[in-house]
């Protein structure tokens, strides 16, 4: 019985290697000024994005997001138009979790405000990238969703 045990040992350690290093790359999280320029640098916007705060861009209490639960960012956006990008790094990857899920919330919610308000505006909304790469959310409302994808997936 321990025979096979032992001969167990080394296939267990070769296994959690490789799981250990599957999350590798995909959790490596978005560095806010690197991918904030590099989407701003694309060309996919129409209009000049302005920094602002992220805290008063986005109504993360509302939302019933943890105070705390974003520990750096960067965001762009233009007054009366959807267009902006934003990196947000949280504390761990379940606050990431959480903050992506109001952004999905806030997504939908602008479409509905904009729908009726300034009606051009919703085909951007609907071709938002939101992704997630271990503590970090990036959100891209573009103009020219190909360039934006093209600036997101260069960032590796």
């Amino acid at each position: 019985m321990m025979n096979k045990q032992m001969k167990l040992l080394p296939l267990l350690a070769a296994l959690c290697l490789l799981l250990s290093a599957c999350g590798g790359d995909s959790a490596k999280a978005f560095d806010p000024e690197n991918a904030a320029r590099a989407v701003l640098d694309s060309g996919c916007f129409s209009v000049e994005l302005d920094e602002l705060d992220a805290s008063l861009l986005y109504d993360f209490q509302g939302y019933g997001v943890d105070d705390g639960a974003v520990t750096a960012s960067k965001a762009y956006s233009a007054s009366g138009f959807t267009e902006q990008v934003a990196v947000l790094v949280c504390k761990d990857e379940d606050a990431a979790g959480q903050v992506k899920a109001f952004l999905e919330q806030y997504l939908s919610d602008m479409k509905d405000s904009y729908k009726d308000y300034a009606p051009a505006e919703v085909p951007k909304l609907d071709a938002a990238i939101l992704e997630q790469r271990g503590a970090s959310v990036l959100l891209v409302v573009p103009n020219d969703a190909a360039k934006a994808q093209s600036a997101v997936d260069g960032l590796g």
